[in-house]
């Protein structure tokens, strides 16, 4: 379950589990969690859940080895942390679930797989397309999906008959390790292939409200939304932003105030604790569902009149944090080691720099003399003289006061004289 806060523009986010695990609290600017979800790397966040599933059936099945399975885990959260904090809903769940089902409660996996969190059932009416796509062939048994002929709810359907067969034979003893590691790997698969349906979807409804649809053109953005569901109606489908239960306003301490403290304390505890950790009563939203968490972040940039931009450089969307005609967002695009603030502006110089004809035709000629210096065909005296007059004529032909043509045969005249 999530409570989310909205602080002016800042997000405050509490998962409270069910199982009476530790409650955890992430606070971050307006927009950061939401195009962070329509951005991360989906194949490495496949990797890293089932590298969770190989440490769960390791140490369940295996070594036994609860400090190095503890921080093993710790590790695998912090790294998908960095992709995205929404994932915490799919981790936290997906960890709970293959505790429950190895230890006996029928189906919990399957359950968890097929539950509100991931809608299975509307993500398969609506999203043919996706079932199709073999892109995320999974890294365990590979015949698997080639035997449920990609019908997941068929491989649900058949892990179901499977884990009766065994619990009659066992009689309540934990999953054995081959059913275990199918309904990991089958609910594993089940959350990027939501996570999948779900980017399609939202970052669909981003691109016509910030790239343009003639058809939304003179219109706010919240408009563009309102028409949008007026379109889905029209089409057939369910209303998104328009649904009278997208989620139930409550009330709530922010930080959280942990059970012990507010149920099993005398006032004067209470009392104390609210002080010392500064706890104020905030409006607040319960979430139930991903789709939810995604709604109000979305729904809450249009209402406190953000802008949404798309980066210059990475090509992803995100809300400017200072500036606002900046055109570079603040994450660090895939191969780079610094944000796209920092170093976009100087790539897309470079390229535009290398792509330009004068640019190119004078490092191709540059990289020729210069090795013709190296391996001493023409002096060093020689190369800075030919090196000096190349940048000004190079400087005459970007201002237009050179062509072109001409400028390219000067180049190749060192050519025409090795002949």
């Amino acid at each position: 379950m999530i409570f989310a806060n909205l602080d002016n523009t800042t997000v405050n986010l509490r998962f409270e589990p069910y199982n009476g695990a530790v409650t955890e609290e992430y606070s971050y600017a307006l927009g950061e969690g939401l195009f962070d979800y329509l951005s991360f790397d989906i194949d490495e966040v496949y990797s890293l859940y089932m590298e969770m599933s190989d440490v769960f059936i390791d140490f369940h099945y295996g070594t036994k080895d609860k400090a190095a399975y503890d921080e093993r885990l710790f590790q695998l959260n912090i790294e998908l942390d960095k992709h995205n904090v929404y994932l915490r809903l799919y981790t936290k769940d997906f960890l709970a679930k293959m505790t429950e089902h190895r230890e006996g409660i029928p189906h919990a996996l399957e359950l968890f797989a097929c539950g509100s969190v991931l809608e299975l059932q509307e993500m398969l009416s609506r999203s043919a397309i996706l079932m199709n796509d073999k892109s995320l062939k999974p890294p365990f048994a590979p015949d698997l999906l080639d035997i449920y002929d990609y019908d997941m709810s068929k491989a649900v359907s058949v892990l179901h008959v499977e884990r009766k067969l065994e619990q009659k034979r066992n009689r309540g003893k934990p999953v054995s390790k081959s059913n275990m590691s199918k309904a990991i790997a089958l609910a594993a698969l089940f959350i990027v292939r939501d996570l999948k349906f779900k980017r399609e979807q939202f970052l669909g409804d981003v691109k016509a409200l910030v790239d343009g649809d003639k058809k939304l053109d003179g219109l706010s953005l919240s408009q563009k939304l309102y028409l949008l569901d007026v379109r889905r109606g029209r089409m057939g489908l369910n209303y998104i932003y328009r649904d009278t239960e997208l989620w139930q306003t409550i009330f709530a301490p922010y930080p959280n105030v942990p059970f012990k403290i507010a149920y099993d304390s005398s006032e004067k505890a209470v009392r104390d604790y609210i002080i010392k950790n500064d706890i104020e009563f905030k409006q607040a939203h319960k979430l139930m569902r991903m789709d939810n968490l995604i709604i109000f972040e979305l729904l809450s940039i249009l209402d406190k009149g953000l802008s949404i931009k798309k980066c210059k450089f990475c090509g992803h969307y995100f809300v400017p944090q200072g500036r606002s005609d900046t055109v570079f967002c603040d994450r660090i695009a895939k191969g780079e080691s610094k944000p796209c603030r920092i170093i976009g502006s100087l790539k897309l110089h470079k390229v535009a720099k290398d792509e330009h004809p004068v640019h190119s035709a004078h490092q191709k000629a540059y990289r020729r003399m210069n090795s013709k210096c190296r391996t001493d065909r023409i002096t060093q005296s020689e190369f800075f003289a030919w090196s000096e007059e190349a940048r000004t004529k190079r400087d005459l032909c970007l201002n237009g006061e050179l062509d072109l043509v001409e400028f390219c045969e000067w180049l190749e005249l060192d050519k025409k004289k090795a002949k």
